[in-house]
């Protein structure tokens, strides 16, 4: 026998979120503070950078890299429930990176983009990474970029 609350849940899930949707510039989850890459163009910092881990913990060479392009909030019937999506641009995890054998350095490159339809992740997917260029002039890692593991922080400061 389902209870009321549970009851209302089952019904919500049912009909499905709202034809509205919500898109934000941020969202905070898994002590992280996420941004799109556009509310990121004038800052210091980088917060658009994510990683989903692949189905195999394991295996982190098939873990995807990507950049955040949109934020969207789907809103369902029962208010409080929301679901945030990240809409992302995903690097192609064949021929878009590199992962050194011996110390576990990640590279991507966004030149070599991912090109499946599946694009949206849960944001409770997530954890947050950065991407900084090689300080060289060589040819050959102009297009790459390293990938750097952003440790989490359980609330945002908010005086900043």
């Amino acid at each position: 026998m389902l209870n009321n609350t549970e009851n209302e849940l089952l019904k919500s899930h049912y009909w499905g979120p709202s034809a509205e949707v919500t898109s934000v510039p941020c969202y905070f989850v898994n002590g992280y503070n996420f941004q799109t890459e556009r509310q990121n163009t004038e800052k210091s910092t980088m917060n658009y950078g994510v990683c989903v881990k692949s189905s195999s913990y394991t295996d982190v060479d098939n873990d995807f890299y990507g950049i955040i392009k949109e934020i969207i909030q789907l809103t369902y019937l029962i208010p409080d429930l929301h679901i945030i999506l990240f809409k992302c641009r995903w690097v192609d995890p064949v021929r878009g990176m590199k992962v050194h054998p011996r110390y576990y350095l990640f590279d991507v490159n966004f030149k070599k983009l991912y090109l499946k339809d599946e694009i949206f992740i849960l944001a409770q997917q997530t954890v947050q990474v950065y991407f900084t260029r090689y300080p060289t002039f060589k040819r050959d890692k102009a297009d790459w970029l390293a990938v750097a593991k952003v440790k989490a922080r359980r609330v945002v400061d908010e005086s900043k």
